[in-house]
Formats: C-alpha cells, sequence, structure tokens
C-alpha cells in the first residue's frame, strides 16, 4: 500500500501540517510506502520523504499565479492548479491520497477530481471545509444556512480577498461533499459536529483523534527537570503556550490576566511562541522565560515537564497538539472548554476547565490548581489518559485500519497487495 499525504506545509506551519508529517512518519516506519506533497516548504531543509505540490519550474508558477488571480477575485483557491499541472499525473502512483490542511493553498475541487481516481480522505483541521472561507466563525452562525456578509471580511481579517464570495465557495464545497466519494476524518467530536450543521455527507464521515509520539516525553522527575532550566524545585511554573501570543484567537489575554492575578504566589512563567513588546511588558513582573518559537520536540517536551500547568485559552479550536503535549509531560491544562478541548480534558479528573471568556472563574481555576494537593495527581492522570486514547500508536492503526476498508470496497481494482 503507498500512501499520498497532501498538505499546505511541513510541520513548522503549525499544528495541521504537524499531524500530517507526522503521520508520513509513522506509516513510512510501519513498512508503507508514503510520501508528502506540500505546497510552501517553512523548513528550508527538504525532507527525502517531501514533493512539490505545484511541481516544479513553470508549473509551480503558473500553480500560484492562478491562485492569487482567484483570490482577488474574492475565489481563495477556487481552480484546481494543483491538479491541472502536477497531481494528475503522479496519484496512480499510490492507493490512498489523504488530504489535511488545505486553506490558502489547495482547490477543495482538487479533492473532488482526486476522489473519481483514489480513495480519498480529508482530515478537516478547522472550520473552512465547510464555512465561505473562514478558519473558525467564531460567533458568526451564518454558515448552518449559508455564508454571506461575512463580518470576518468586512473586518478586512482577510486582506487579499475583495469581494464577498462566501455564499458562492460554501456551495461549492457542500456540492462536493454530497456528490463525492470523500472520506471525512474529524479529529474532535466538536467540529464533526459543527460540520454536520452545515454539510451532508455522501461518505459517512469518523472520528480519528490526534495522535502524538510519547517517546520524547520521558522526564518523569519535574524538581529536576526544573533544576535543568534553573527553576527551583519549590517553585510553580505556569506556561503559555501559541504559534503566536498576539493571535486574539488562542487568548493570551486571558493568560496573562490569569497570571497576574496570582503574583502573590510567586509562580515562574515560561512563554512558547512569537512574542511582542505588548506581552513582554504585561508579564514584567514575573520572572519570565521566553523560549520563542520552538521546532524541536525534544526541548518542547522538556519544556513541558518543568511546568506545572499550561494556561490553555484558545477561544476557537479543534484538538490541539499543544495540549496532548502537555498531558504527555503531565502537565496540568487550566482553561477554556473550547471546541474538542473536553475531549481531551475532563475538569477535575486530569485537568480544569471553565467558560469560555470567564475571566474570573479562569484566575479563580488557575489559583485553586496551584494550591491544590492533587496537582500532581492530576498531572499523573492526563499521561495516563494520553497513553489509552491519545497515542501514536492508536492513532496509526485507526488509520491503517480505515486506509483498509476504502481499498477492499473502492471500486476500482487495485493491482498491489493491501497489507
Amino acid at each position: 500500500m503507498k500512501v499520498a499525504i497532501i498538505s499546505k506545509s511541513d510541520r513548522n506551519a503549525g499544528g495541521a501540517s504537524k499531524v500530517a508529517e507526522d503521520l508520513v512518519f509513522w506509516l513510512d516506519a510501519a513498512g508503507y510506502s508514503t510520501a508528502h506533497f506540500i505546497a510552501f516548504a517553512v523548513n528550508e531543509r527538504e525532507m527525502p520523504f517531501q514533493r512539490k505540490l505545484y511541481g516544479i519550474g513553470s508549473k509551480a508558477t503558473f500553480c500560484k499565479q492562478i491562485h492569487k488571480f482567484t483570490n482577488r477575485l474574492g475565489f481563495r483557491e477556487l481552480l484546481p492548479a494543483e491538479y491541472w499541472f502536477n497531481l494528475s499525473q503522479v496519484i496512480d502512483d499510490y492507493d490512498i491520497i489523504h488530504f489535511h490542511d488545505l486553506f490558502t493553498a489547495i482547490s477543495p475541487i482538487t479533492l473532488a477530481l482526486v476522489a473519481r481516481r483514489r480513495p480519498t480522505f480529508f482530515t478537516v483541521h478547522d472550520c473552512s471545509a465547510f464555512t465561505g472561507g473562514c478558519l473558525y466563525p467564531m460567533e458568526c452562525e451564518k454558515f448552518t444556512s449559508y455564508c454571506h456578509q461575512c463580518p470576518q471580511l468586512e473586518q478586512n481579517t482577510w486582506k487579499e480577498r475583495i469581494r464577498d464570495r462566501t455564499r458562492e465557495i460554501q456551495a461549492i464545497k457542500r456540492y462536493i461533499t454530497k456528490k463525492f466519494d470523500i472520506h471525512y476524518i474529524f479529529p474532535s467530536n466538536w467540529i464533526a459536529e459543527q460540520a454536520k450543521l452545515a454539510l451532508e455527507f455522501k461518505v459517512a464521515p469518523i472520528v480519528i483523534p490526534n495522535g502524538i509520539d510519547l517517546l520524547p516525553f520521558v522526564f518523569k522527575n519535574k524538581p529536576e527537570t526544573k533544576a535543568s532550566f534553573g527553576i527551583a524545585e519549590n517553585r510553580k511554573v505556569i506556561v503559555i503556550s501559541a504559534l503566536s501570543l498576539n493571535d486574539d484567537r488562542k487568548g493570551a489575554k486571558y493568560a496573562i490576566d490569569a497570571v497576574k492575578s496570582v503574583i502573590d504566589l510567586n509562580p515562574v512563567v515560561i512563554t512558547v511562541g512569537k512574542s511582542s513588546p505588548e506581552v513582554k511588558q504585561s508579564l514584567h513582573d514575573f520572572e519570565v522565560m521566553e523560549m520563542g518559537f520552538i521546532g524541536d520536540t525534544n526541548l518542547m517536551a522538556k519544556v513541558l515537564s518543568a511546568s506545572d500547568i499550561m494556561l490553555f485559552c484558545s477561544i476557537a479550536d479543534n484538538l490541539p497538539l499543544t495540549i496532548l503535549e502537555a498531558m504527555a509531560a503531565s502537565t496540568v491544562i487550566v482553561g477554556f472548554s473550547t471546541g474538542g478541548v473536553p475531549d481531551m480534558i475532563k475538569s477535575g479528573h486530569n485537568g480544569v476547565l471553565v467558560e469560555p471568556r470567564n475571566q474570573d472563574a479562569l484566575n479563580l481555576a488557575l489559583r485553586e490548581t496551584i494550591l491544590s494537593s492533587s496537582l500532581e495527581e492530576m498531572g499523573k492522570q492526563a499521561r495516563l489518559d494520553v497513553e489509552n486514547n491519545f497515542s501514536k500508536s492508536i492513532f496509526l492503526e485507526n488509520h491503517l485500519q480505515m486506509y483498509r476498508n476504502a481499498l477492499f470496497s473502492y471500486p476500482i481494482a487495485n493491482s498491489r497487495t493491501i497489507k
């Protein structure tokens, strides 16, 4: 069985592409020939399994120009340029085609064209798969009927767009989902339910939670790990992590205000991700370790293992890998019950969740958790829950079983052996 994984970029572009690249690694290690087609590379060092989704030379140039042109008209990635110029010529080399994040890089029509030739899967990492284009509708519910007069467009958050074509774009996605044999995969129950409000599926969708490799998370003794960073073992450590700490959706302002509310408890604060002068100024009264963006999984595991609590205050999210990594490091999550987060965190069991945007409740939860005698036990439970529900082996086996089922039922006979 040969598999092609297709995503916007490599693992350094964010959680969705990281999930895609991990799946490539794990499939290949399990003996399945796997390639990773990416539109844009963030990491300058090209991996052996990577392929260029847009092709090379003039092909890539044409693809980018076509997408740029349609974007100016308000139709984000409408035309399947990557299929026309490259993908159509290589997909017959693979038994399974599995898409991940399409946003800003891949036309939804490409999914339909590929599905006519090969078993096709699409893991939905955000809401753009069923909206007129936005990653998360936030308070807007228009996507459940039809997208129009998009509030995010009116706020100019999609700067490259000049016209509101959200209704037409959503209609295209709805048609493709209803008419073509595309296997939709949702990492959380929340996003699956949101999609069902907007889409009808020709193929019944399934939920497969994200998984992580537990091997890097081998630090068992938090005091020793703290000491390696020069932190006294009696100090409580709070970590705040986001790709960009200025991203309003990630809610860093709520986390910072919560930290300020416990200044009397003298915690050490670790920030992970792109910071700003405003973030630095807001934490100037604390002992802060600024780690910046961490691309090294082993270093991230060490940072999390030195932390007692992660404040996760995103106001819209699917099933964040950041939480799974914290759980693997026996670090307790305190945050908002956003999106798919309750699929991982059971309040009072392996973390503490409060209503999104409720600053007073968040402040209280953080204080009580820091002072709780069961903090260490909640951390151990979080680790156990990852092992039992979100491990690499479970994630991989779920995908392999899904691929095998699709190949056995696919109407076009496949010449390769299904293993």
